[in-house]
């Protein structure tokens, strides 16, 4: 406790002091000076409270009035300067003098106008919100490495509100990685990778590039590990993180290839469906993002989707619409239903393709056709109402000024996942229509005899499907122009409408061919005319997506023959048999195997390549390239043979039933899994005949080749087989199609 009477000395040597005057015992005795001016008023400063800063100090000179010292009591000074008052006053504890408290008098505060007052007060709150909210920054600052990649990940996901963020392609499930993140290394490497990639993607420069090849090499090295090791049931953090490994590969470029080495080690992991330690709100929404990718190409390539099996068929088989058992969301009904038909369109293709090279086979094409009827006797139209009737709605807003007066308006969708559910039925509707087109010109009599809808009504629900689709762009690219993934993902549907518009032409064409009349009416001309303007226009939109994402535009003609190849057609010769990833000299090699009269050849394309390859050598199809096949090591390979000839291909494992390719003893052979041609049309590698006639095509510019598998196969379940059993008379119900051209979403 401070002792108030100690002379001046004692209380800075802080020690006791027996308080004698005029001079104490202690400085007595040192001779030391002796005085007692604490608590005495030696002077008074006057300074203007409206003048202070925010620390106290005055920012104008204070007025300091000095007292003189007087050892008799004095009363209160009688005289105040003029400008000044006294507010308080006390005596001071030693009774000598008192202590005062002056400030300017009240006249001067009647310069503070009201508006100067609210400004002060304006930038007082403004100050002070600043403050908080740099207080809420620090309190939630990232205190460790999970933290911090938490803050990476959602800082990418953006301030998109849910619905409207671009990584909703990938699914929902994105929203949970965040509550994953420090529970599995591999998972969180993966995370790490994917936000790296965006940065590369946002801002390529030399650096941040560096370090998403760094973050890369970590990642999948954790993967590879944890894959080799597992020996049981694949878990759903694998798949989480195989499909982070897939979009981030992307992002850092479409070209490299890479991401379809995922894509397809994604189609085998879930080619059984037994995942252990599944998120049940998220698993689902997973399949339902992944399985497309490898029925679009399963159609091109023409083989059975790895998803057609007895999982998947009774998983995704839809209830009954009153069904008070089974309650489902309108997108859970409408995904189940897609994915029911969608799955089984690979093997629609090849049937009808196959009855197609075998007409004399009476048995394959009432395979084709009864399996055909089988797929129309899903009422897909009712299973997706509800959906179209909740989340789907028309602007007066045209896609483009060139076709305003074809569509004068386009669709808004409630979410991502609804456009992409939506856009999924159209392109499943011009997938069947297509295939019921092909069987129409081929077998005009047995096809009238079918169940199948007549050509008149195809051709409406095609047209009508491929309108649909194109008036869904506008909306896609208006979700994110910074990251254009949404109108990434339409690509494929967009593409797939061109098939609409050039069955129209070639049956509007046909039929003229066989008119002995040389006019046309104008009801056709000008259906033909909508079709050429549409087909242009499909065309011009899917390259700008192509500029975008910096791969080759499209050019007409390979695209159309490839699209009859996805409506059961033949097989071109410059499309690949087989597309397989092979290891040579430590570096990843994808060869694309042809085949055609003339013989069998390989092209070589190292994935590696940092950017890759824009140029190529001619194609060995071409005329005069015949040298290629003889002095580059072509493998010869089988020709092409029709399916019940054809053999099959089994993959080879080394003593602990893992993938040849990852056997510390393997060397560059021949391919240990084939799955015949294995590519969709997004391809800028190389399939495509570098001629005058043709270019670079691509049709789904997110899905690749496929790669082999990192895990052993499940025993092979025999689909084809089975569904070749098929009843011969169905109960089937024709009102699957709809029936006016708006009953899809109205």
């Amino acid at each position: 406790m401070t002792q108030t009477g100690k002379c001046d000395t004692c209380r800075q040597r802080k020690v006791k002091c027996d308080e004698e005057r005029p001079k104490c015992s202690s400085c007595k005795k040192k001779d030391r000076p002796c005085t007692y001016s604490y608590g005495k008023a030696l002077a008074f400063v006057v300074q203007d409270p409206n003048q202070l800063t925010k620390h106290g100090k005055s920012r104008t000179t204070p007025i300091t009035y000095s007292l003189a010292p007087s050892d008799e009591e004095f009363t209160s000074p009688s005289t105040t300067p003029p400008n000044l008052c006294v507010t308080t006053e006390r005596r001071a504890e030693d009774g000598q003098g008192y202590f005062q408290t002056l400030a300017p008098r009240s006249k001067y505060r009647s310069h503070l106008s009201k508006k100067k007052i609210n400004k002060q007060q304006r930038a007082l709150e403004a100050y002070l919100w600043k403050l908080s909210e740099e207080n809420t920054l620090v309190a939630h600052q990232p205190s460790s490495p999970e933290t911090t990649l938490i803050a990476r990940y959602v800082g990418m996901l953006g301030p998109d509100p849910i619905g409207r963020q671009p990584f909703e392609i990938l699914g929902t499930w994105i929203q949970s990685i965040p509550s994953r993140i420090g529970s599995n290394k591999m998972l969180d490497l993966a995370v790490e990778f994917l936000v790296d990639s965006y940065g590369t993607f946002r801002d390529d420069t030399h650096s941040r590039r560096k370090v998403a090849k760094a973050s890369k090499a970590k990642a999948l090295k954790e993967l590879q590990l944890v894959v080799m090791n597992t020996n049981t049931n694949t878990t759903y953090d694998v798949l989480l993180a195989t499909k982070l490994h897939y979009a981030a590969e992307a992002l850092l470029g479409l070209d490299t290839m890479y991401h379809a080495i995922h894509a397809f080690g994604l189609a085998e992991l879930l080619r059984s469906g037994s995942v252990s330690d599944v998120d049940d709100e998220h698993f689902w929404d997973l399949i339902d993002n992944t399985y497309i990718d490898d029925v679009n190409e399963a159609i091109l390539a023409g083989r059975t989707s790895v998803y057609h099996n007895e999982f998947y068929l009774s998983a995704t088989y839809p209830p009954p619409i009153d069904s008070d058992v089974i309650i489902l969301s309108p997108s859970q009904r409408a995904s189940m239903a897609i994915m029911h038909v969608f799955i089984q369109c690979p093997y629609a293709v090849s049937l009808v393709r196959h009855a197609i090279s075998n007409p004399e086979d009476a048995n394959a094409l009432a395979t084709a056709m009864s399996h055909m009827e089988r797929l129309i006797q899903i009422d897909l139209s009712q299973h997706v109402s509800e959906l179209m009737q909740t989340s789907v709605s028309a602007v007066p807003i045209p896609p483009s000024p060139d076709v305003a007066d074809l569509m004068p308006d386009t669709l808004e969708f409630s979410s991502v996942r609804s456009m992409i559910l939506c856009t999924r039925y159209w392109m499943l509707q011009t997938v069947l229509c297509g295939l019921a087109d092909t069987l129409y010109r081929h077998f005009p009599i047995e096809a009238g005899l079918s169940l199948l809808p007549s050509p008149q009504q195809l051709r409406i629900i095609d047209v009508d499907s491929a309108i649909h689709i194109a008036k869904s762009l506008r909306w896609a690219a208006s979700v994110s122009q910074d990251l254009p993934l949404v109108t990434l993902r339409l690509h494929t549907p967009l593409q797939m409408t061109i098939g609409p518009w050039h069955r129209t032409i070639r049956g509007i064409s046909t039929q003229r061919s066989r008119s002995s009349s040389p006019d046309i009416h104008p009801e056709i001309a000008k259906e033909l005319s909508r079709a050429e303007r549409m087909k242009a226009w499909v065309i011009s939109q899917c390259n700008l997506i192509h500029i975008q994402w910096d791969v080759s535009v499209v050019d007409e003609q390979p695209l159309l023959e490839a699209l009859d190849t996805m409506a059961g057609e033949k097989i071109p010769d410059w499309l690949p048999v087989r597309v397989r990833f092979e290891a040579e000299d430590g570096e990843m090699v994808m060869k694309l195997d042809y085949e055609n009269k003339t013989g069998s050849y390989t092209e070589k394309i190292d994935v590696n390549t940092e950017p890759p390859p824009k140029t190529r050598m001619p194609h060995p199809g071409a005329t005069g390239q015949e040298w290629q096949r003889k002095y580059l090591g072509v493998q010869e390979l089988p020709l092409r043979v029709s399916e019940n000839e054809g053999t099959r291909h089994n993959v080879t494992f080394d003593n602990k039933h893992r993938n040849a390719c990852l056997a510390p003893s393997w060397n560059p052979r021949p391919v240990d899994f084939i799955h015949s041609t294995g590519r969709n049309l997004c391809s800028t590698s190389g399939w495509w005949p570098e001629t005058p006639k043709t270019s670079t095509v691509l049709l789904d510019s997110t899905h690749k080749a496929s790669a082999f598998s990192r895990m052993p196969r499940q025993p092979h379940v025999d689909v084809e087989s089975t569904s070749r059993e098929i009843d011969g008379h169905p109960c089937l119900a024709s009102s699957w199609w709809p029936q006016t051209p708006n009953q899809s979403y109205n």
